[in-house]
């Protein structure tokens, strides 16, 4: 009976060990070296992390509210929403209540909220590494470890406006402020290279193009809108040329500058990379 406690004792021990190192584990922000052990950091990404009590849940003043900000969670998937957004709403009308959700971003990420590129955002921060991923720096999964992060925000319906409470809400936990600024920055520039008119629109058809670079009875400017989703600097029409056009470039993929160039230079077009003013969202150290 003796050896009996004496073991039990030695299990309860390991196991009051092994608890408090797996918590102290799950509270760092950064997680490149510790080991994925389900069910630790497992969670239901649709369901609320707290739920409200019954006394809260019968105010009836709907004051509801709550955010929430951590560091990565392992396994979890970023939200992948309409129109390229990474964040995701749910309504509780019971409790009056608005879910705001996105995970495992980069601040930058969260802060444009998936819809605004990385080259027109400008850091005006001392460590711009640790808010924006640069593919030239490594493991995207193991920046995202160190500097990734969760947020939740639950606040009462139709309070405030979801898109600009979370840029408020981010500002006063990382100390930030952001707002629109004009910046000196490279940007793409859309030229003409001669004075013959190669490009214009027969007049036929419906306005339209698609993301291979098929432009029909469309005006010039929108082939900024090939290159918005790509990682090229900004793109300014500076070919002063106001009527439809028509362009064939027959492109696979935007993502290679000179191939595009070769493709504008048979229509006597060409993008350089020059300085130019640029209104930028711009986010701060305080």
């Amino acid at each position: 009976m003796k050896h009996q406690s004496l073991r039990r004792l030695i299990v309860l021990l390991n196991l009051i060990f092994v608890f408090f190192a797996e918590a102290a584990y799950s509270q760092v922000s950064d997680t490149s070296k510790v080991a994925y052990r389900k069910p630790l950091f497992d969670f239901e990404p649709s369901k609320p992390t707290f739920e409200f009590v019954k006394e809260q849940k019968e105010n009836s003043h709907r004051m509801l509210r709550y955010s929430l900000f951590t560091g990565y969670r392992e396994g979890v998937d970023p939200i992948q929403g309409q129109f390229g957004v990474n964040f995701a709403v749910t309504d509780n009308k019971l409790n009056g209540t608005r879910r705001i959700y996105m995970y495992n971003l980069s601040v930058e990420d969260m802060f444009t909220k998936g819809l605004d590129r990385s080259s027109k955002v400008f850091f005006e921060v001392a460590h711009p590494e640790q808010y924006r991923y640069d593919s030239a720096k490594g493991s995207k999964l193991e920046w995202m470890r160190k500097n990734g992060h969760c947020f939740e925000l639950v606040l009462p319906i139709g309070r405030t406006d979801k898109n600009e409470i979370i840029r408020a809400e981010l500002s006063r936990i990382l100390n930030l402020s952001w707002s629109y600024e004009k910046r000196l920055v490279n940007a793409l520039i859309l030229v003409r290279t001669s004075s013959r008119d190669k490009i214009k629109s027969k007049g036929e058809g419906e306005p339209r193009y698609d993301q291979q670079g098929y432009f029909n009875n469309i005006t010039l400017d929108r082939i900024g809108d090939l290159l918005y989703r790509s990682d090229f600097p900004p793109f300014i029409d500076e070919t002063n040329y106001k009527g439809p056009v028509d362009l064939d470039l027959r492109l696979n993929s935007v993502k290679n500058l000179t191939s595009f160039r070769q493709a504008l230079k048979k229509y006597d077009l060409d993008l350089v990379e020059e300085k130019r003013e640029i209104q930028m969202l711009v986010i701060k150290e305080l």
